[in-house]
């Protein structure tokens, strides 16, 4: 479907989740703004591409695929592709609520501006990565993050040497907040966040966090970027220290969870393991 020049374009990385794919992009039917969206398909081996072949929305949609480097890559090919003057990138398990676009949009009509949506827990999930505020640089996911697209392509875009879970939202709010962007929390822009796995991958994720974000830190040389990512040295045996004592079971099962295993996904990146 062509149309004119959208005013914003929604940029969705996948891989093999068809099914929440498809919800996303049936929940942006009734937007009222001019958009488009860039889905690319990550070394999709389930049937993405076939339903992305066949459907036919009520907006402008255009995909591609990639050769599965992950989130980075697959973010920077989507702008690459975009014709919106303002980008937003969107995570597939991200669903958005009515109003989304139009609060995202709003906020770049003065430029310099960087939008962080409001994440939420769908009513079938108890437990999962939600986001009320952002304290800054630090807290801008690319699970749905918005900014004019000549400011993305000004600090370099995402460092695709990024291929593993973490470290490119880190590293991409640093270059920007350098860059002296102003970094908006939107809470009437609503996704709801449909990690379904979220207990599952919890570890994992936590772990490849940590060790990305000592990554982020080298990358830039600045011990700034080490204390807001919580992998200063002193930070993590500071945090050790807490976590080993009953106190730290008051942070609830999943944050315990996430805070031992990030820390130790850091050490063992400082220590080269």
């Amino acid at each position: 479907m062509t149309s004119a020049v959208p005013e914003i374009s929604v940029i969705v990385p996948t891989h093999n989740r068809r099914t929440l794919l498809e919800r996303k992009l049936r929940a942006l039917e009734g937007e009222e703004v001019a958009f488009e969206v860039v889905v690319v398909a990550d070394a999709c081996s389930d049937d993405t591409e076939r339903f992305l072949a066949r459907f036919q929305p009520s907006y402008p949609l255009s995909w591609a695929t990639a050769p599965g480097k992950h989130a980075a890559y697959a973010r920077n090919q989507g702008a690459r592709m975009a014709r919106g003057d303002v980008v937003l990138f969107s995570d597939d398990d991200m669903i958005p609520r009515p109003g989304w676009l139009a609060k995202n949009l709003a906020l770049h009509e003065l430029p310099g501006r960087v939008g962080v949506s409001r994440q939420v827990l769908p009513p079938h999930l108890g437990h999962g990565a939600t986001l009320s505020r952002t304290a800054g640089w630090w807290q801008a996911p690319g699970g749905s993050l918005s900014m004019r697209a000549d400011l993305f392509a000004a600090v370099g875009r995402y460092d695709e040497s990024f291929s593993g879970y973490g470290g490119e939202d880190a590293d991409l709010g640093y270059r920007l907040k350098q860059a002296g962007a102003d970094f908006r929390f939107l809470p009437d822009a609503v996704v709801e966040h449909w990690d379904e796995h979220f207990d599952a991958d919890l570890e994992a994720k936590a772990r490849s966090a940590g060790a990305a974000h000592v990554r982020v830190w080298r990358k830039h040389a600045t011990p700034e970027v080490a204390w807001a990512l919580g992998v200063h040295p002193l930070m993590l045996g500071a945090k050790r220290a807490l976590l080993a004592l009953p106190l730290g079971l008051l942070l609830g099962r999943e944050r315990y969870r996430y805070e031992v295993a990030y820390a130790q996904g850091a050490r063992d990146a400082i220590n080269g393991r």
